[in-house]
């Protein structure tokens, strides 16, 4: 059977050449609700507007079940212990930052479960020759390449008219400062060249 990444490049093909804990799974509570089922998904960072389900348990006996958007600030509130700071940890980080005061405080070996019911909207913008310029949505999980994000804007507007060799990423540094970064997309592949959330792709005219 195929993986479902193989099937997500395989579809990508023609519009880019022809023109406790395991990982963000889908649950059964609903279409967009993912549980952490993988060691894979201890990795997802926690961005603010997140929309989390924090359930704790002692002896598999349930304590308390919450659900928490992440704050714009990056801060959740949760029982006993307030408000917390979750944004920019990654999902085991997380859990060990809640981990530690209700164990030390409040229970004896709690087991901190921890849902992602729905994420922040992110996104990428693709400009330029392609065939459909704007937002491209940004996989929470996943991730997304160069190739993959001018693929989901309908691809390049052809040869003659798109520059491939001076494609340009605009992204923002964690001081907030822009620097560009120059790529020859002539001749890499679809894994090359991940993205980052608020990534400015400008695909140049193609000048004779």
């Amino acid at each position: 059977m195929k993986s479902p990444l193989f099937t997500r490049l395989f579809l990508l093909f023609p519009l880019l050449f022809g023109s406790g804990i395991t990982v963000l799974a889908q649950n059964e509570g609903g279409p967009n609700e993912f549980s952490i089922d993988s060691q894979a998904s201890l990795a997802y960072t926690i961005s603010p507007l997140d929309y989390l389900k924090i359930a704790l348990y002692v002896a598999d006996e349930v304590q308390f079940q919450t659900e928490v958007r992440v704050s714009q600030s990056g801060m959740i509130t949760v029982p006993h212990l307030g408000l917390v700071k979750v944004a920019d940890l990654t999902v085991e980080e997380m859990r060990e930052k809640l981990y530690e005061p209700y164990n030390r405080d409040f229970y004896v070996e709690p087991h901190i479960d921890v849902v992602v019911l729905s994420y922040a909207e992110r996104s990428v913008t693709v400009i330029g020759k392609v065939n459909r310029q704007g937002l491209v949505p940004f996989p929470s999980e996943e991730g997304l390449t160069l190739l993959e994000a001018i693929a989901l804007a309908g691809g390049w507007s052809g040869d003659r008219l798109s520059d491939k060799r001076n494609v340009t990423i605009t992204r923002t540094s964690d001081d907030g400062e822009k620097f560009v970064i120059k790529v020859d997309a002539r001749n890499i592949t679809t894994q090359e060249y991940p993205l980052q959330e608020g990534d400015l792709v400008n695909v140049p005219e193609r000048l004779w």
